[in-house]
């Protein structure tokens, strides 16, 4: 056992029973009640490549991106990790750290995180203005604000975890995305990845679409109407919400 164990099995105690929504964490599946020995192997190693990466982590006086080992997907690696290594007062970045900025088309997008097998942490509160996408995990901890249109991308290669709140004006959901807190969005859109959406409080959504692209009743909760261009592309649509170039109607 590595000696760094006592430090996530503490971790996942308290996000566990003292974080809002921590709970979450066996949200991708809990441990079997009567493990078998095999299983309890794997589980141990699991727990060990956590613990590695913490000292790992808490050894750098800055934070750089952490390897995430074998399968990136679902997160719940990365969310203890990010918990355990906040509890110790490690090393996390802050923004616009391990970021791009672009502009087009008089817009600007901003690209989060590192590559597609590694994790950023971010210390949040985190407020940014424009379009979002994700490369690799990003861990928040604290609230995220999203002042435009948010692509969390394919649980292939990107992932979200927020502890704490997310506001975000349009939200593409695909990929494994994981909030402690509420969620609120005024255009929830899933993509039609593989990727599970976890919230661990309250989902408020102005408009949440069954599918990828909206039907005509819902077309109407929007003003002024999109094009017909704009709705067959999925992505177009949350950055058309996400601009604030067409607004979702509040209910009556």
């Amino acid at each position: 056992m590595h000696p760094r164990r006592p430090d996530i099995d503490a971790a996942l105690t308290d996000l566990r029973t003292r974080v809002p929504g921590g709970k979450l964490v066996d949200h991708w599946g809990a441990e079997p009640h009567w493990p078998t020995p095999e299983q309890q192997r794997l589980r141990d190693a699991w727990l060990d490549s956590l613990a590695e990466a913490l000292e790992a982590a808490l050894t750098r006086k800055d934070f750089e991106p952490i390897t995430i080992p074998e399968a990136r997907s679902p997160p719940d690696w990365e969310f203890i990790l990010a918990h355990a290594l906040a509890r110790h007062g490690g090393p996390v970045a802050s923004y616009p750290h391990f970021s791009e900025t672009r502009q087009r088309d008089g817009e600007t997008f901003i690209t989060l995180g590192a590559d597609y097998d590694e994790l950023v942490i971010y210390q949040g509160p985190l407020e940014l203005h424009g379009h979002v996408h994700l490369s690799g995990t990003v861990v928040v901890l604290g609230d995220l604000i999203v002042h435009g249109a948010l692509v969390d991308g394919d649980p292939a290669d990107s992932g979200l975890v927020v502890i704490g709140n997310e506001r975000v004006r349009a939200l593409s959901a695909g990929a494994d995305h994981l909030v402690t807190g509420d969620l609120e969005a005024d255009l929830l859109r899933p993509s039609g990845s593989d990727g599970s959406l976890a919230v661990g409080g309250e989902v408020r959504a102005r408009l949440r679409l069954k599918d990828s692209s909206a039907d005509e009743e819902e077309r109407r909760w929007l003003e002024p109407v999109p094009s017909n261009k704009v709705f067959n592309d999925g992505w177009a649509l949350c950055r058309e919400v996400g601009s604030g170039r067409s607004k979702v109607r509040p209910p009556p």
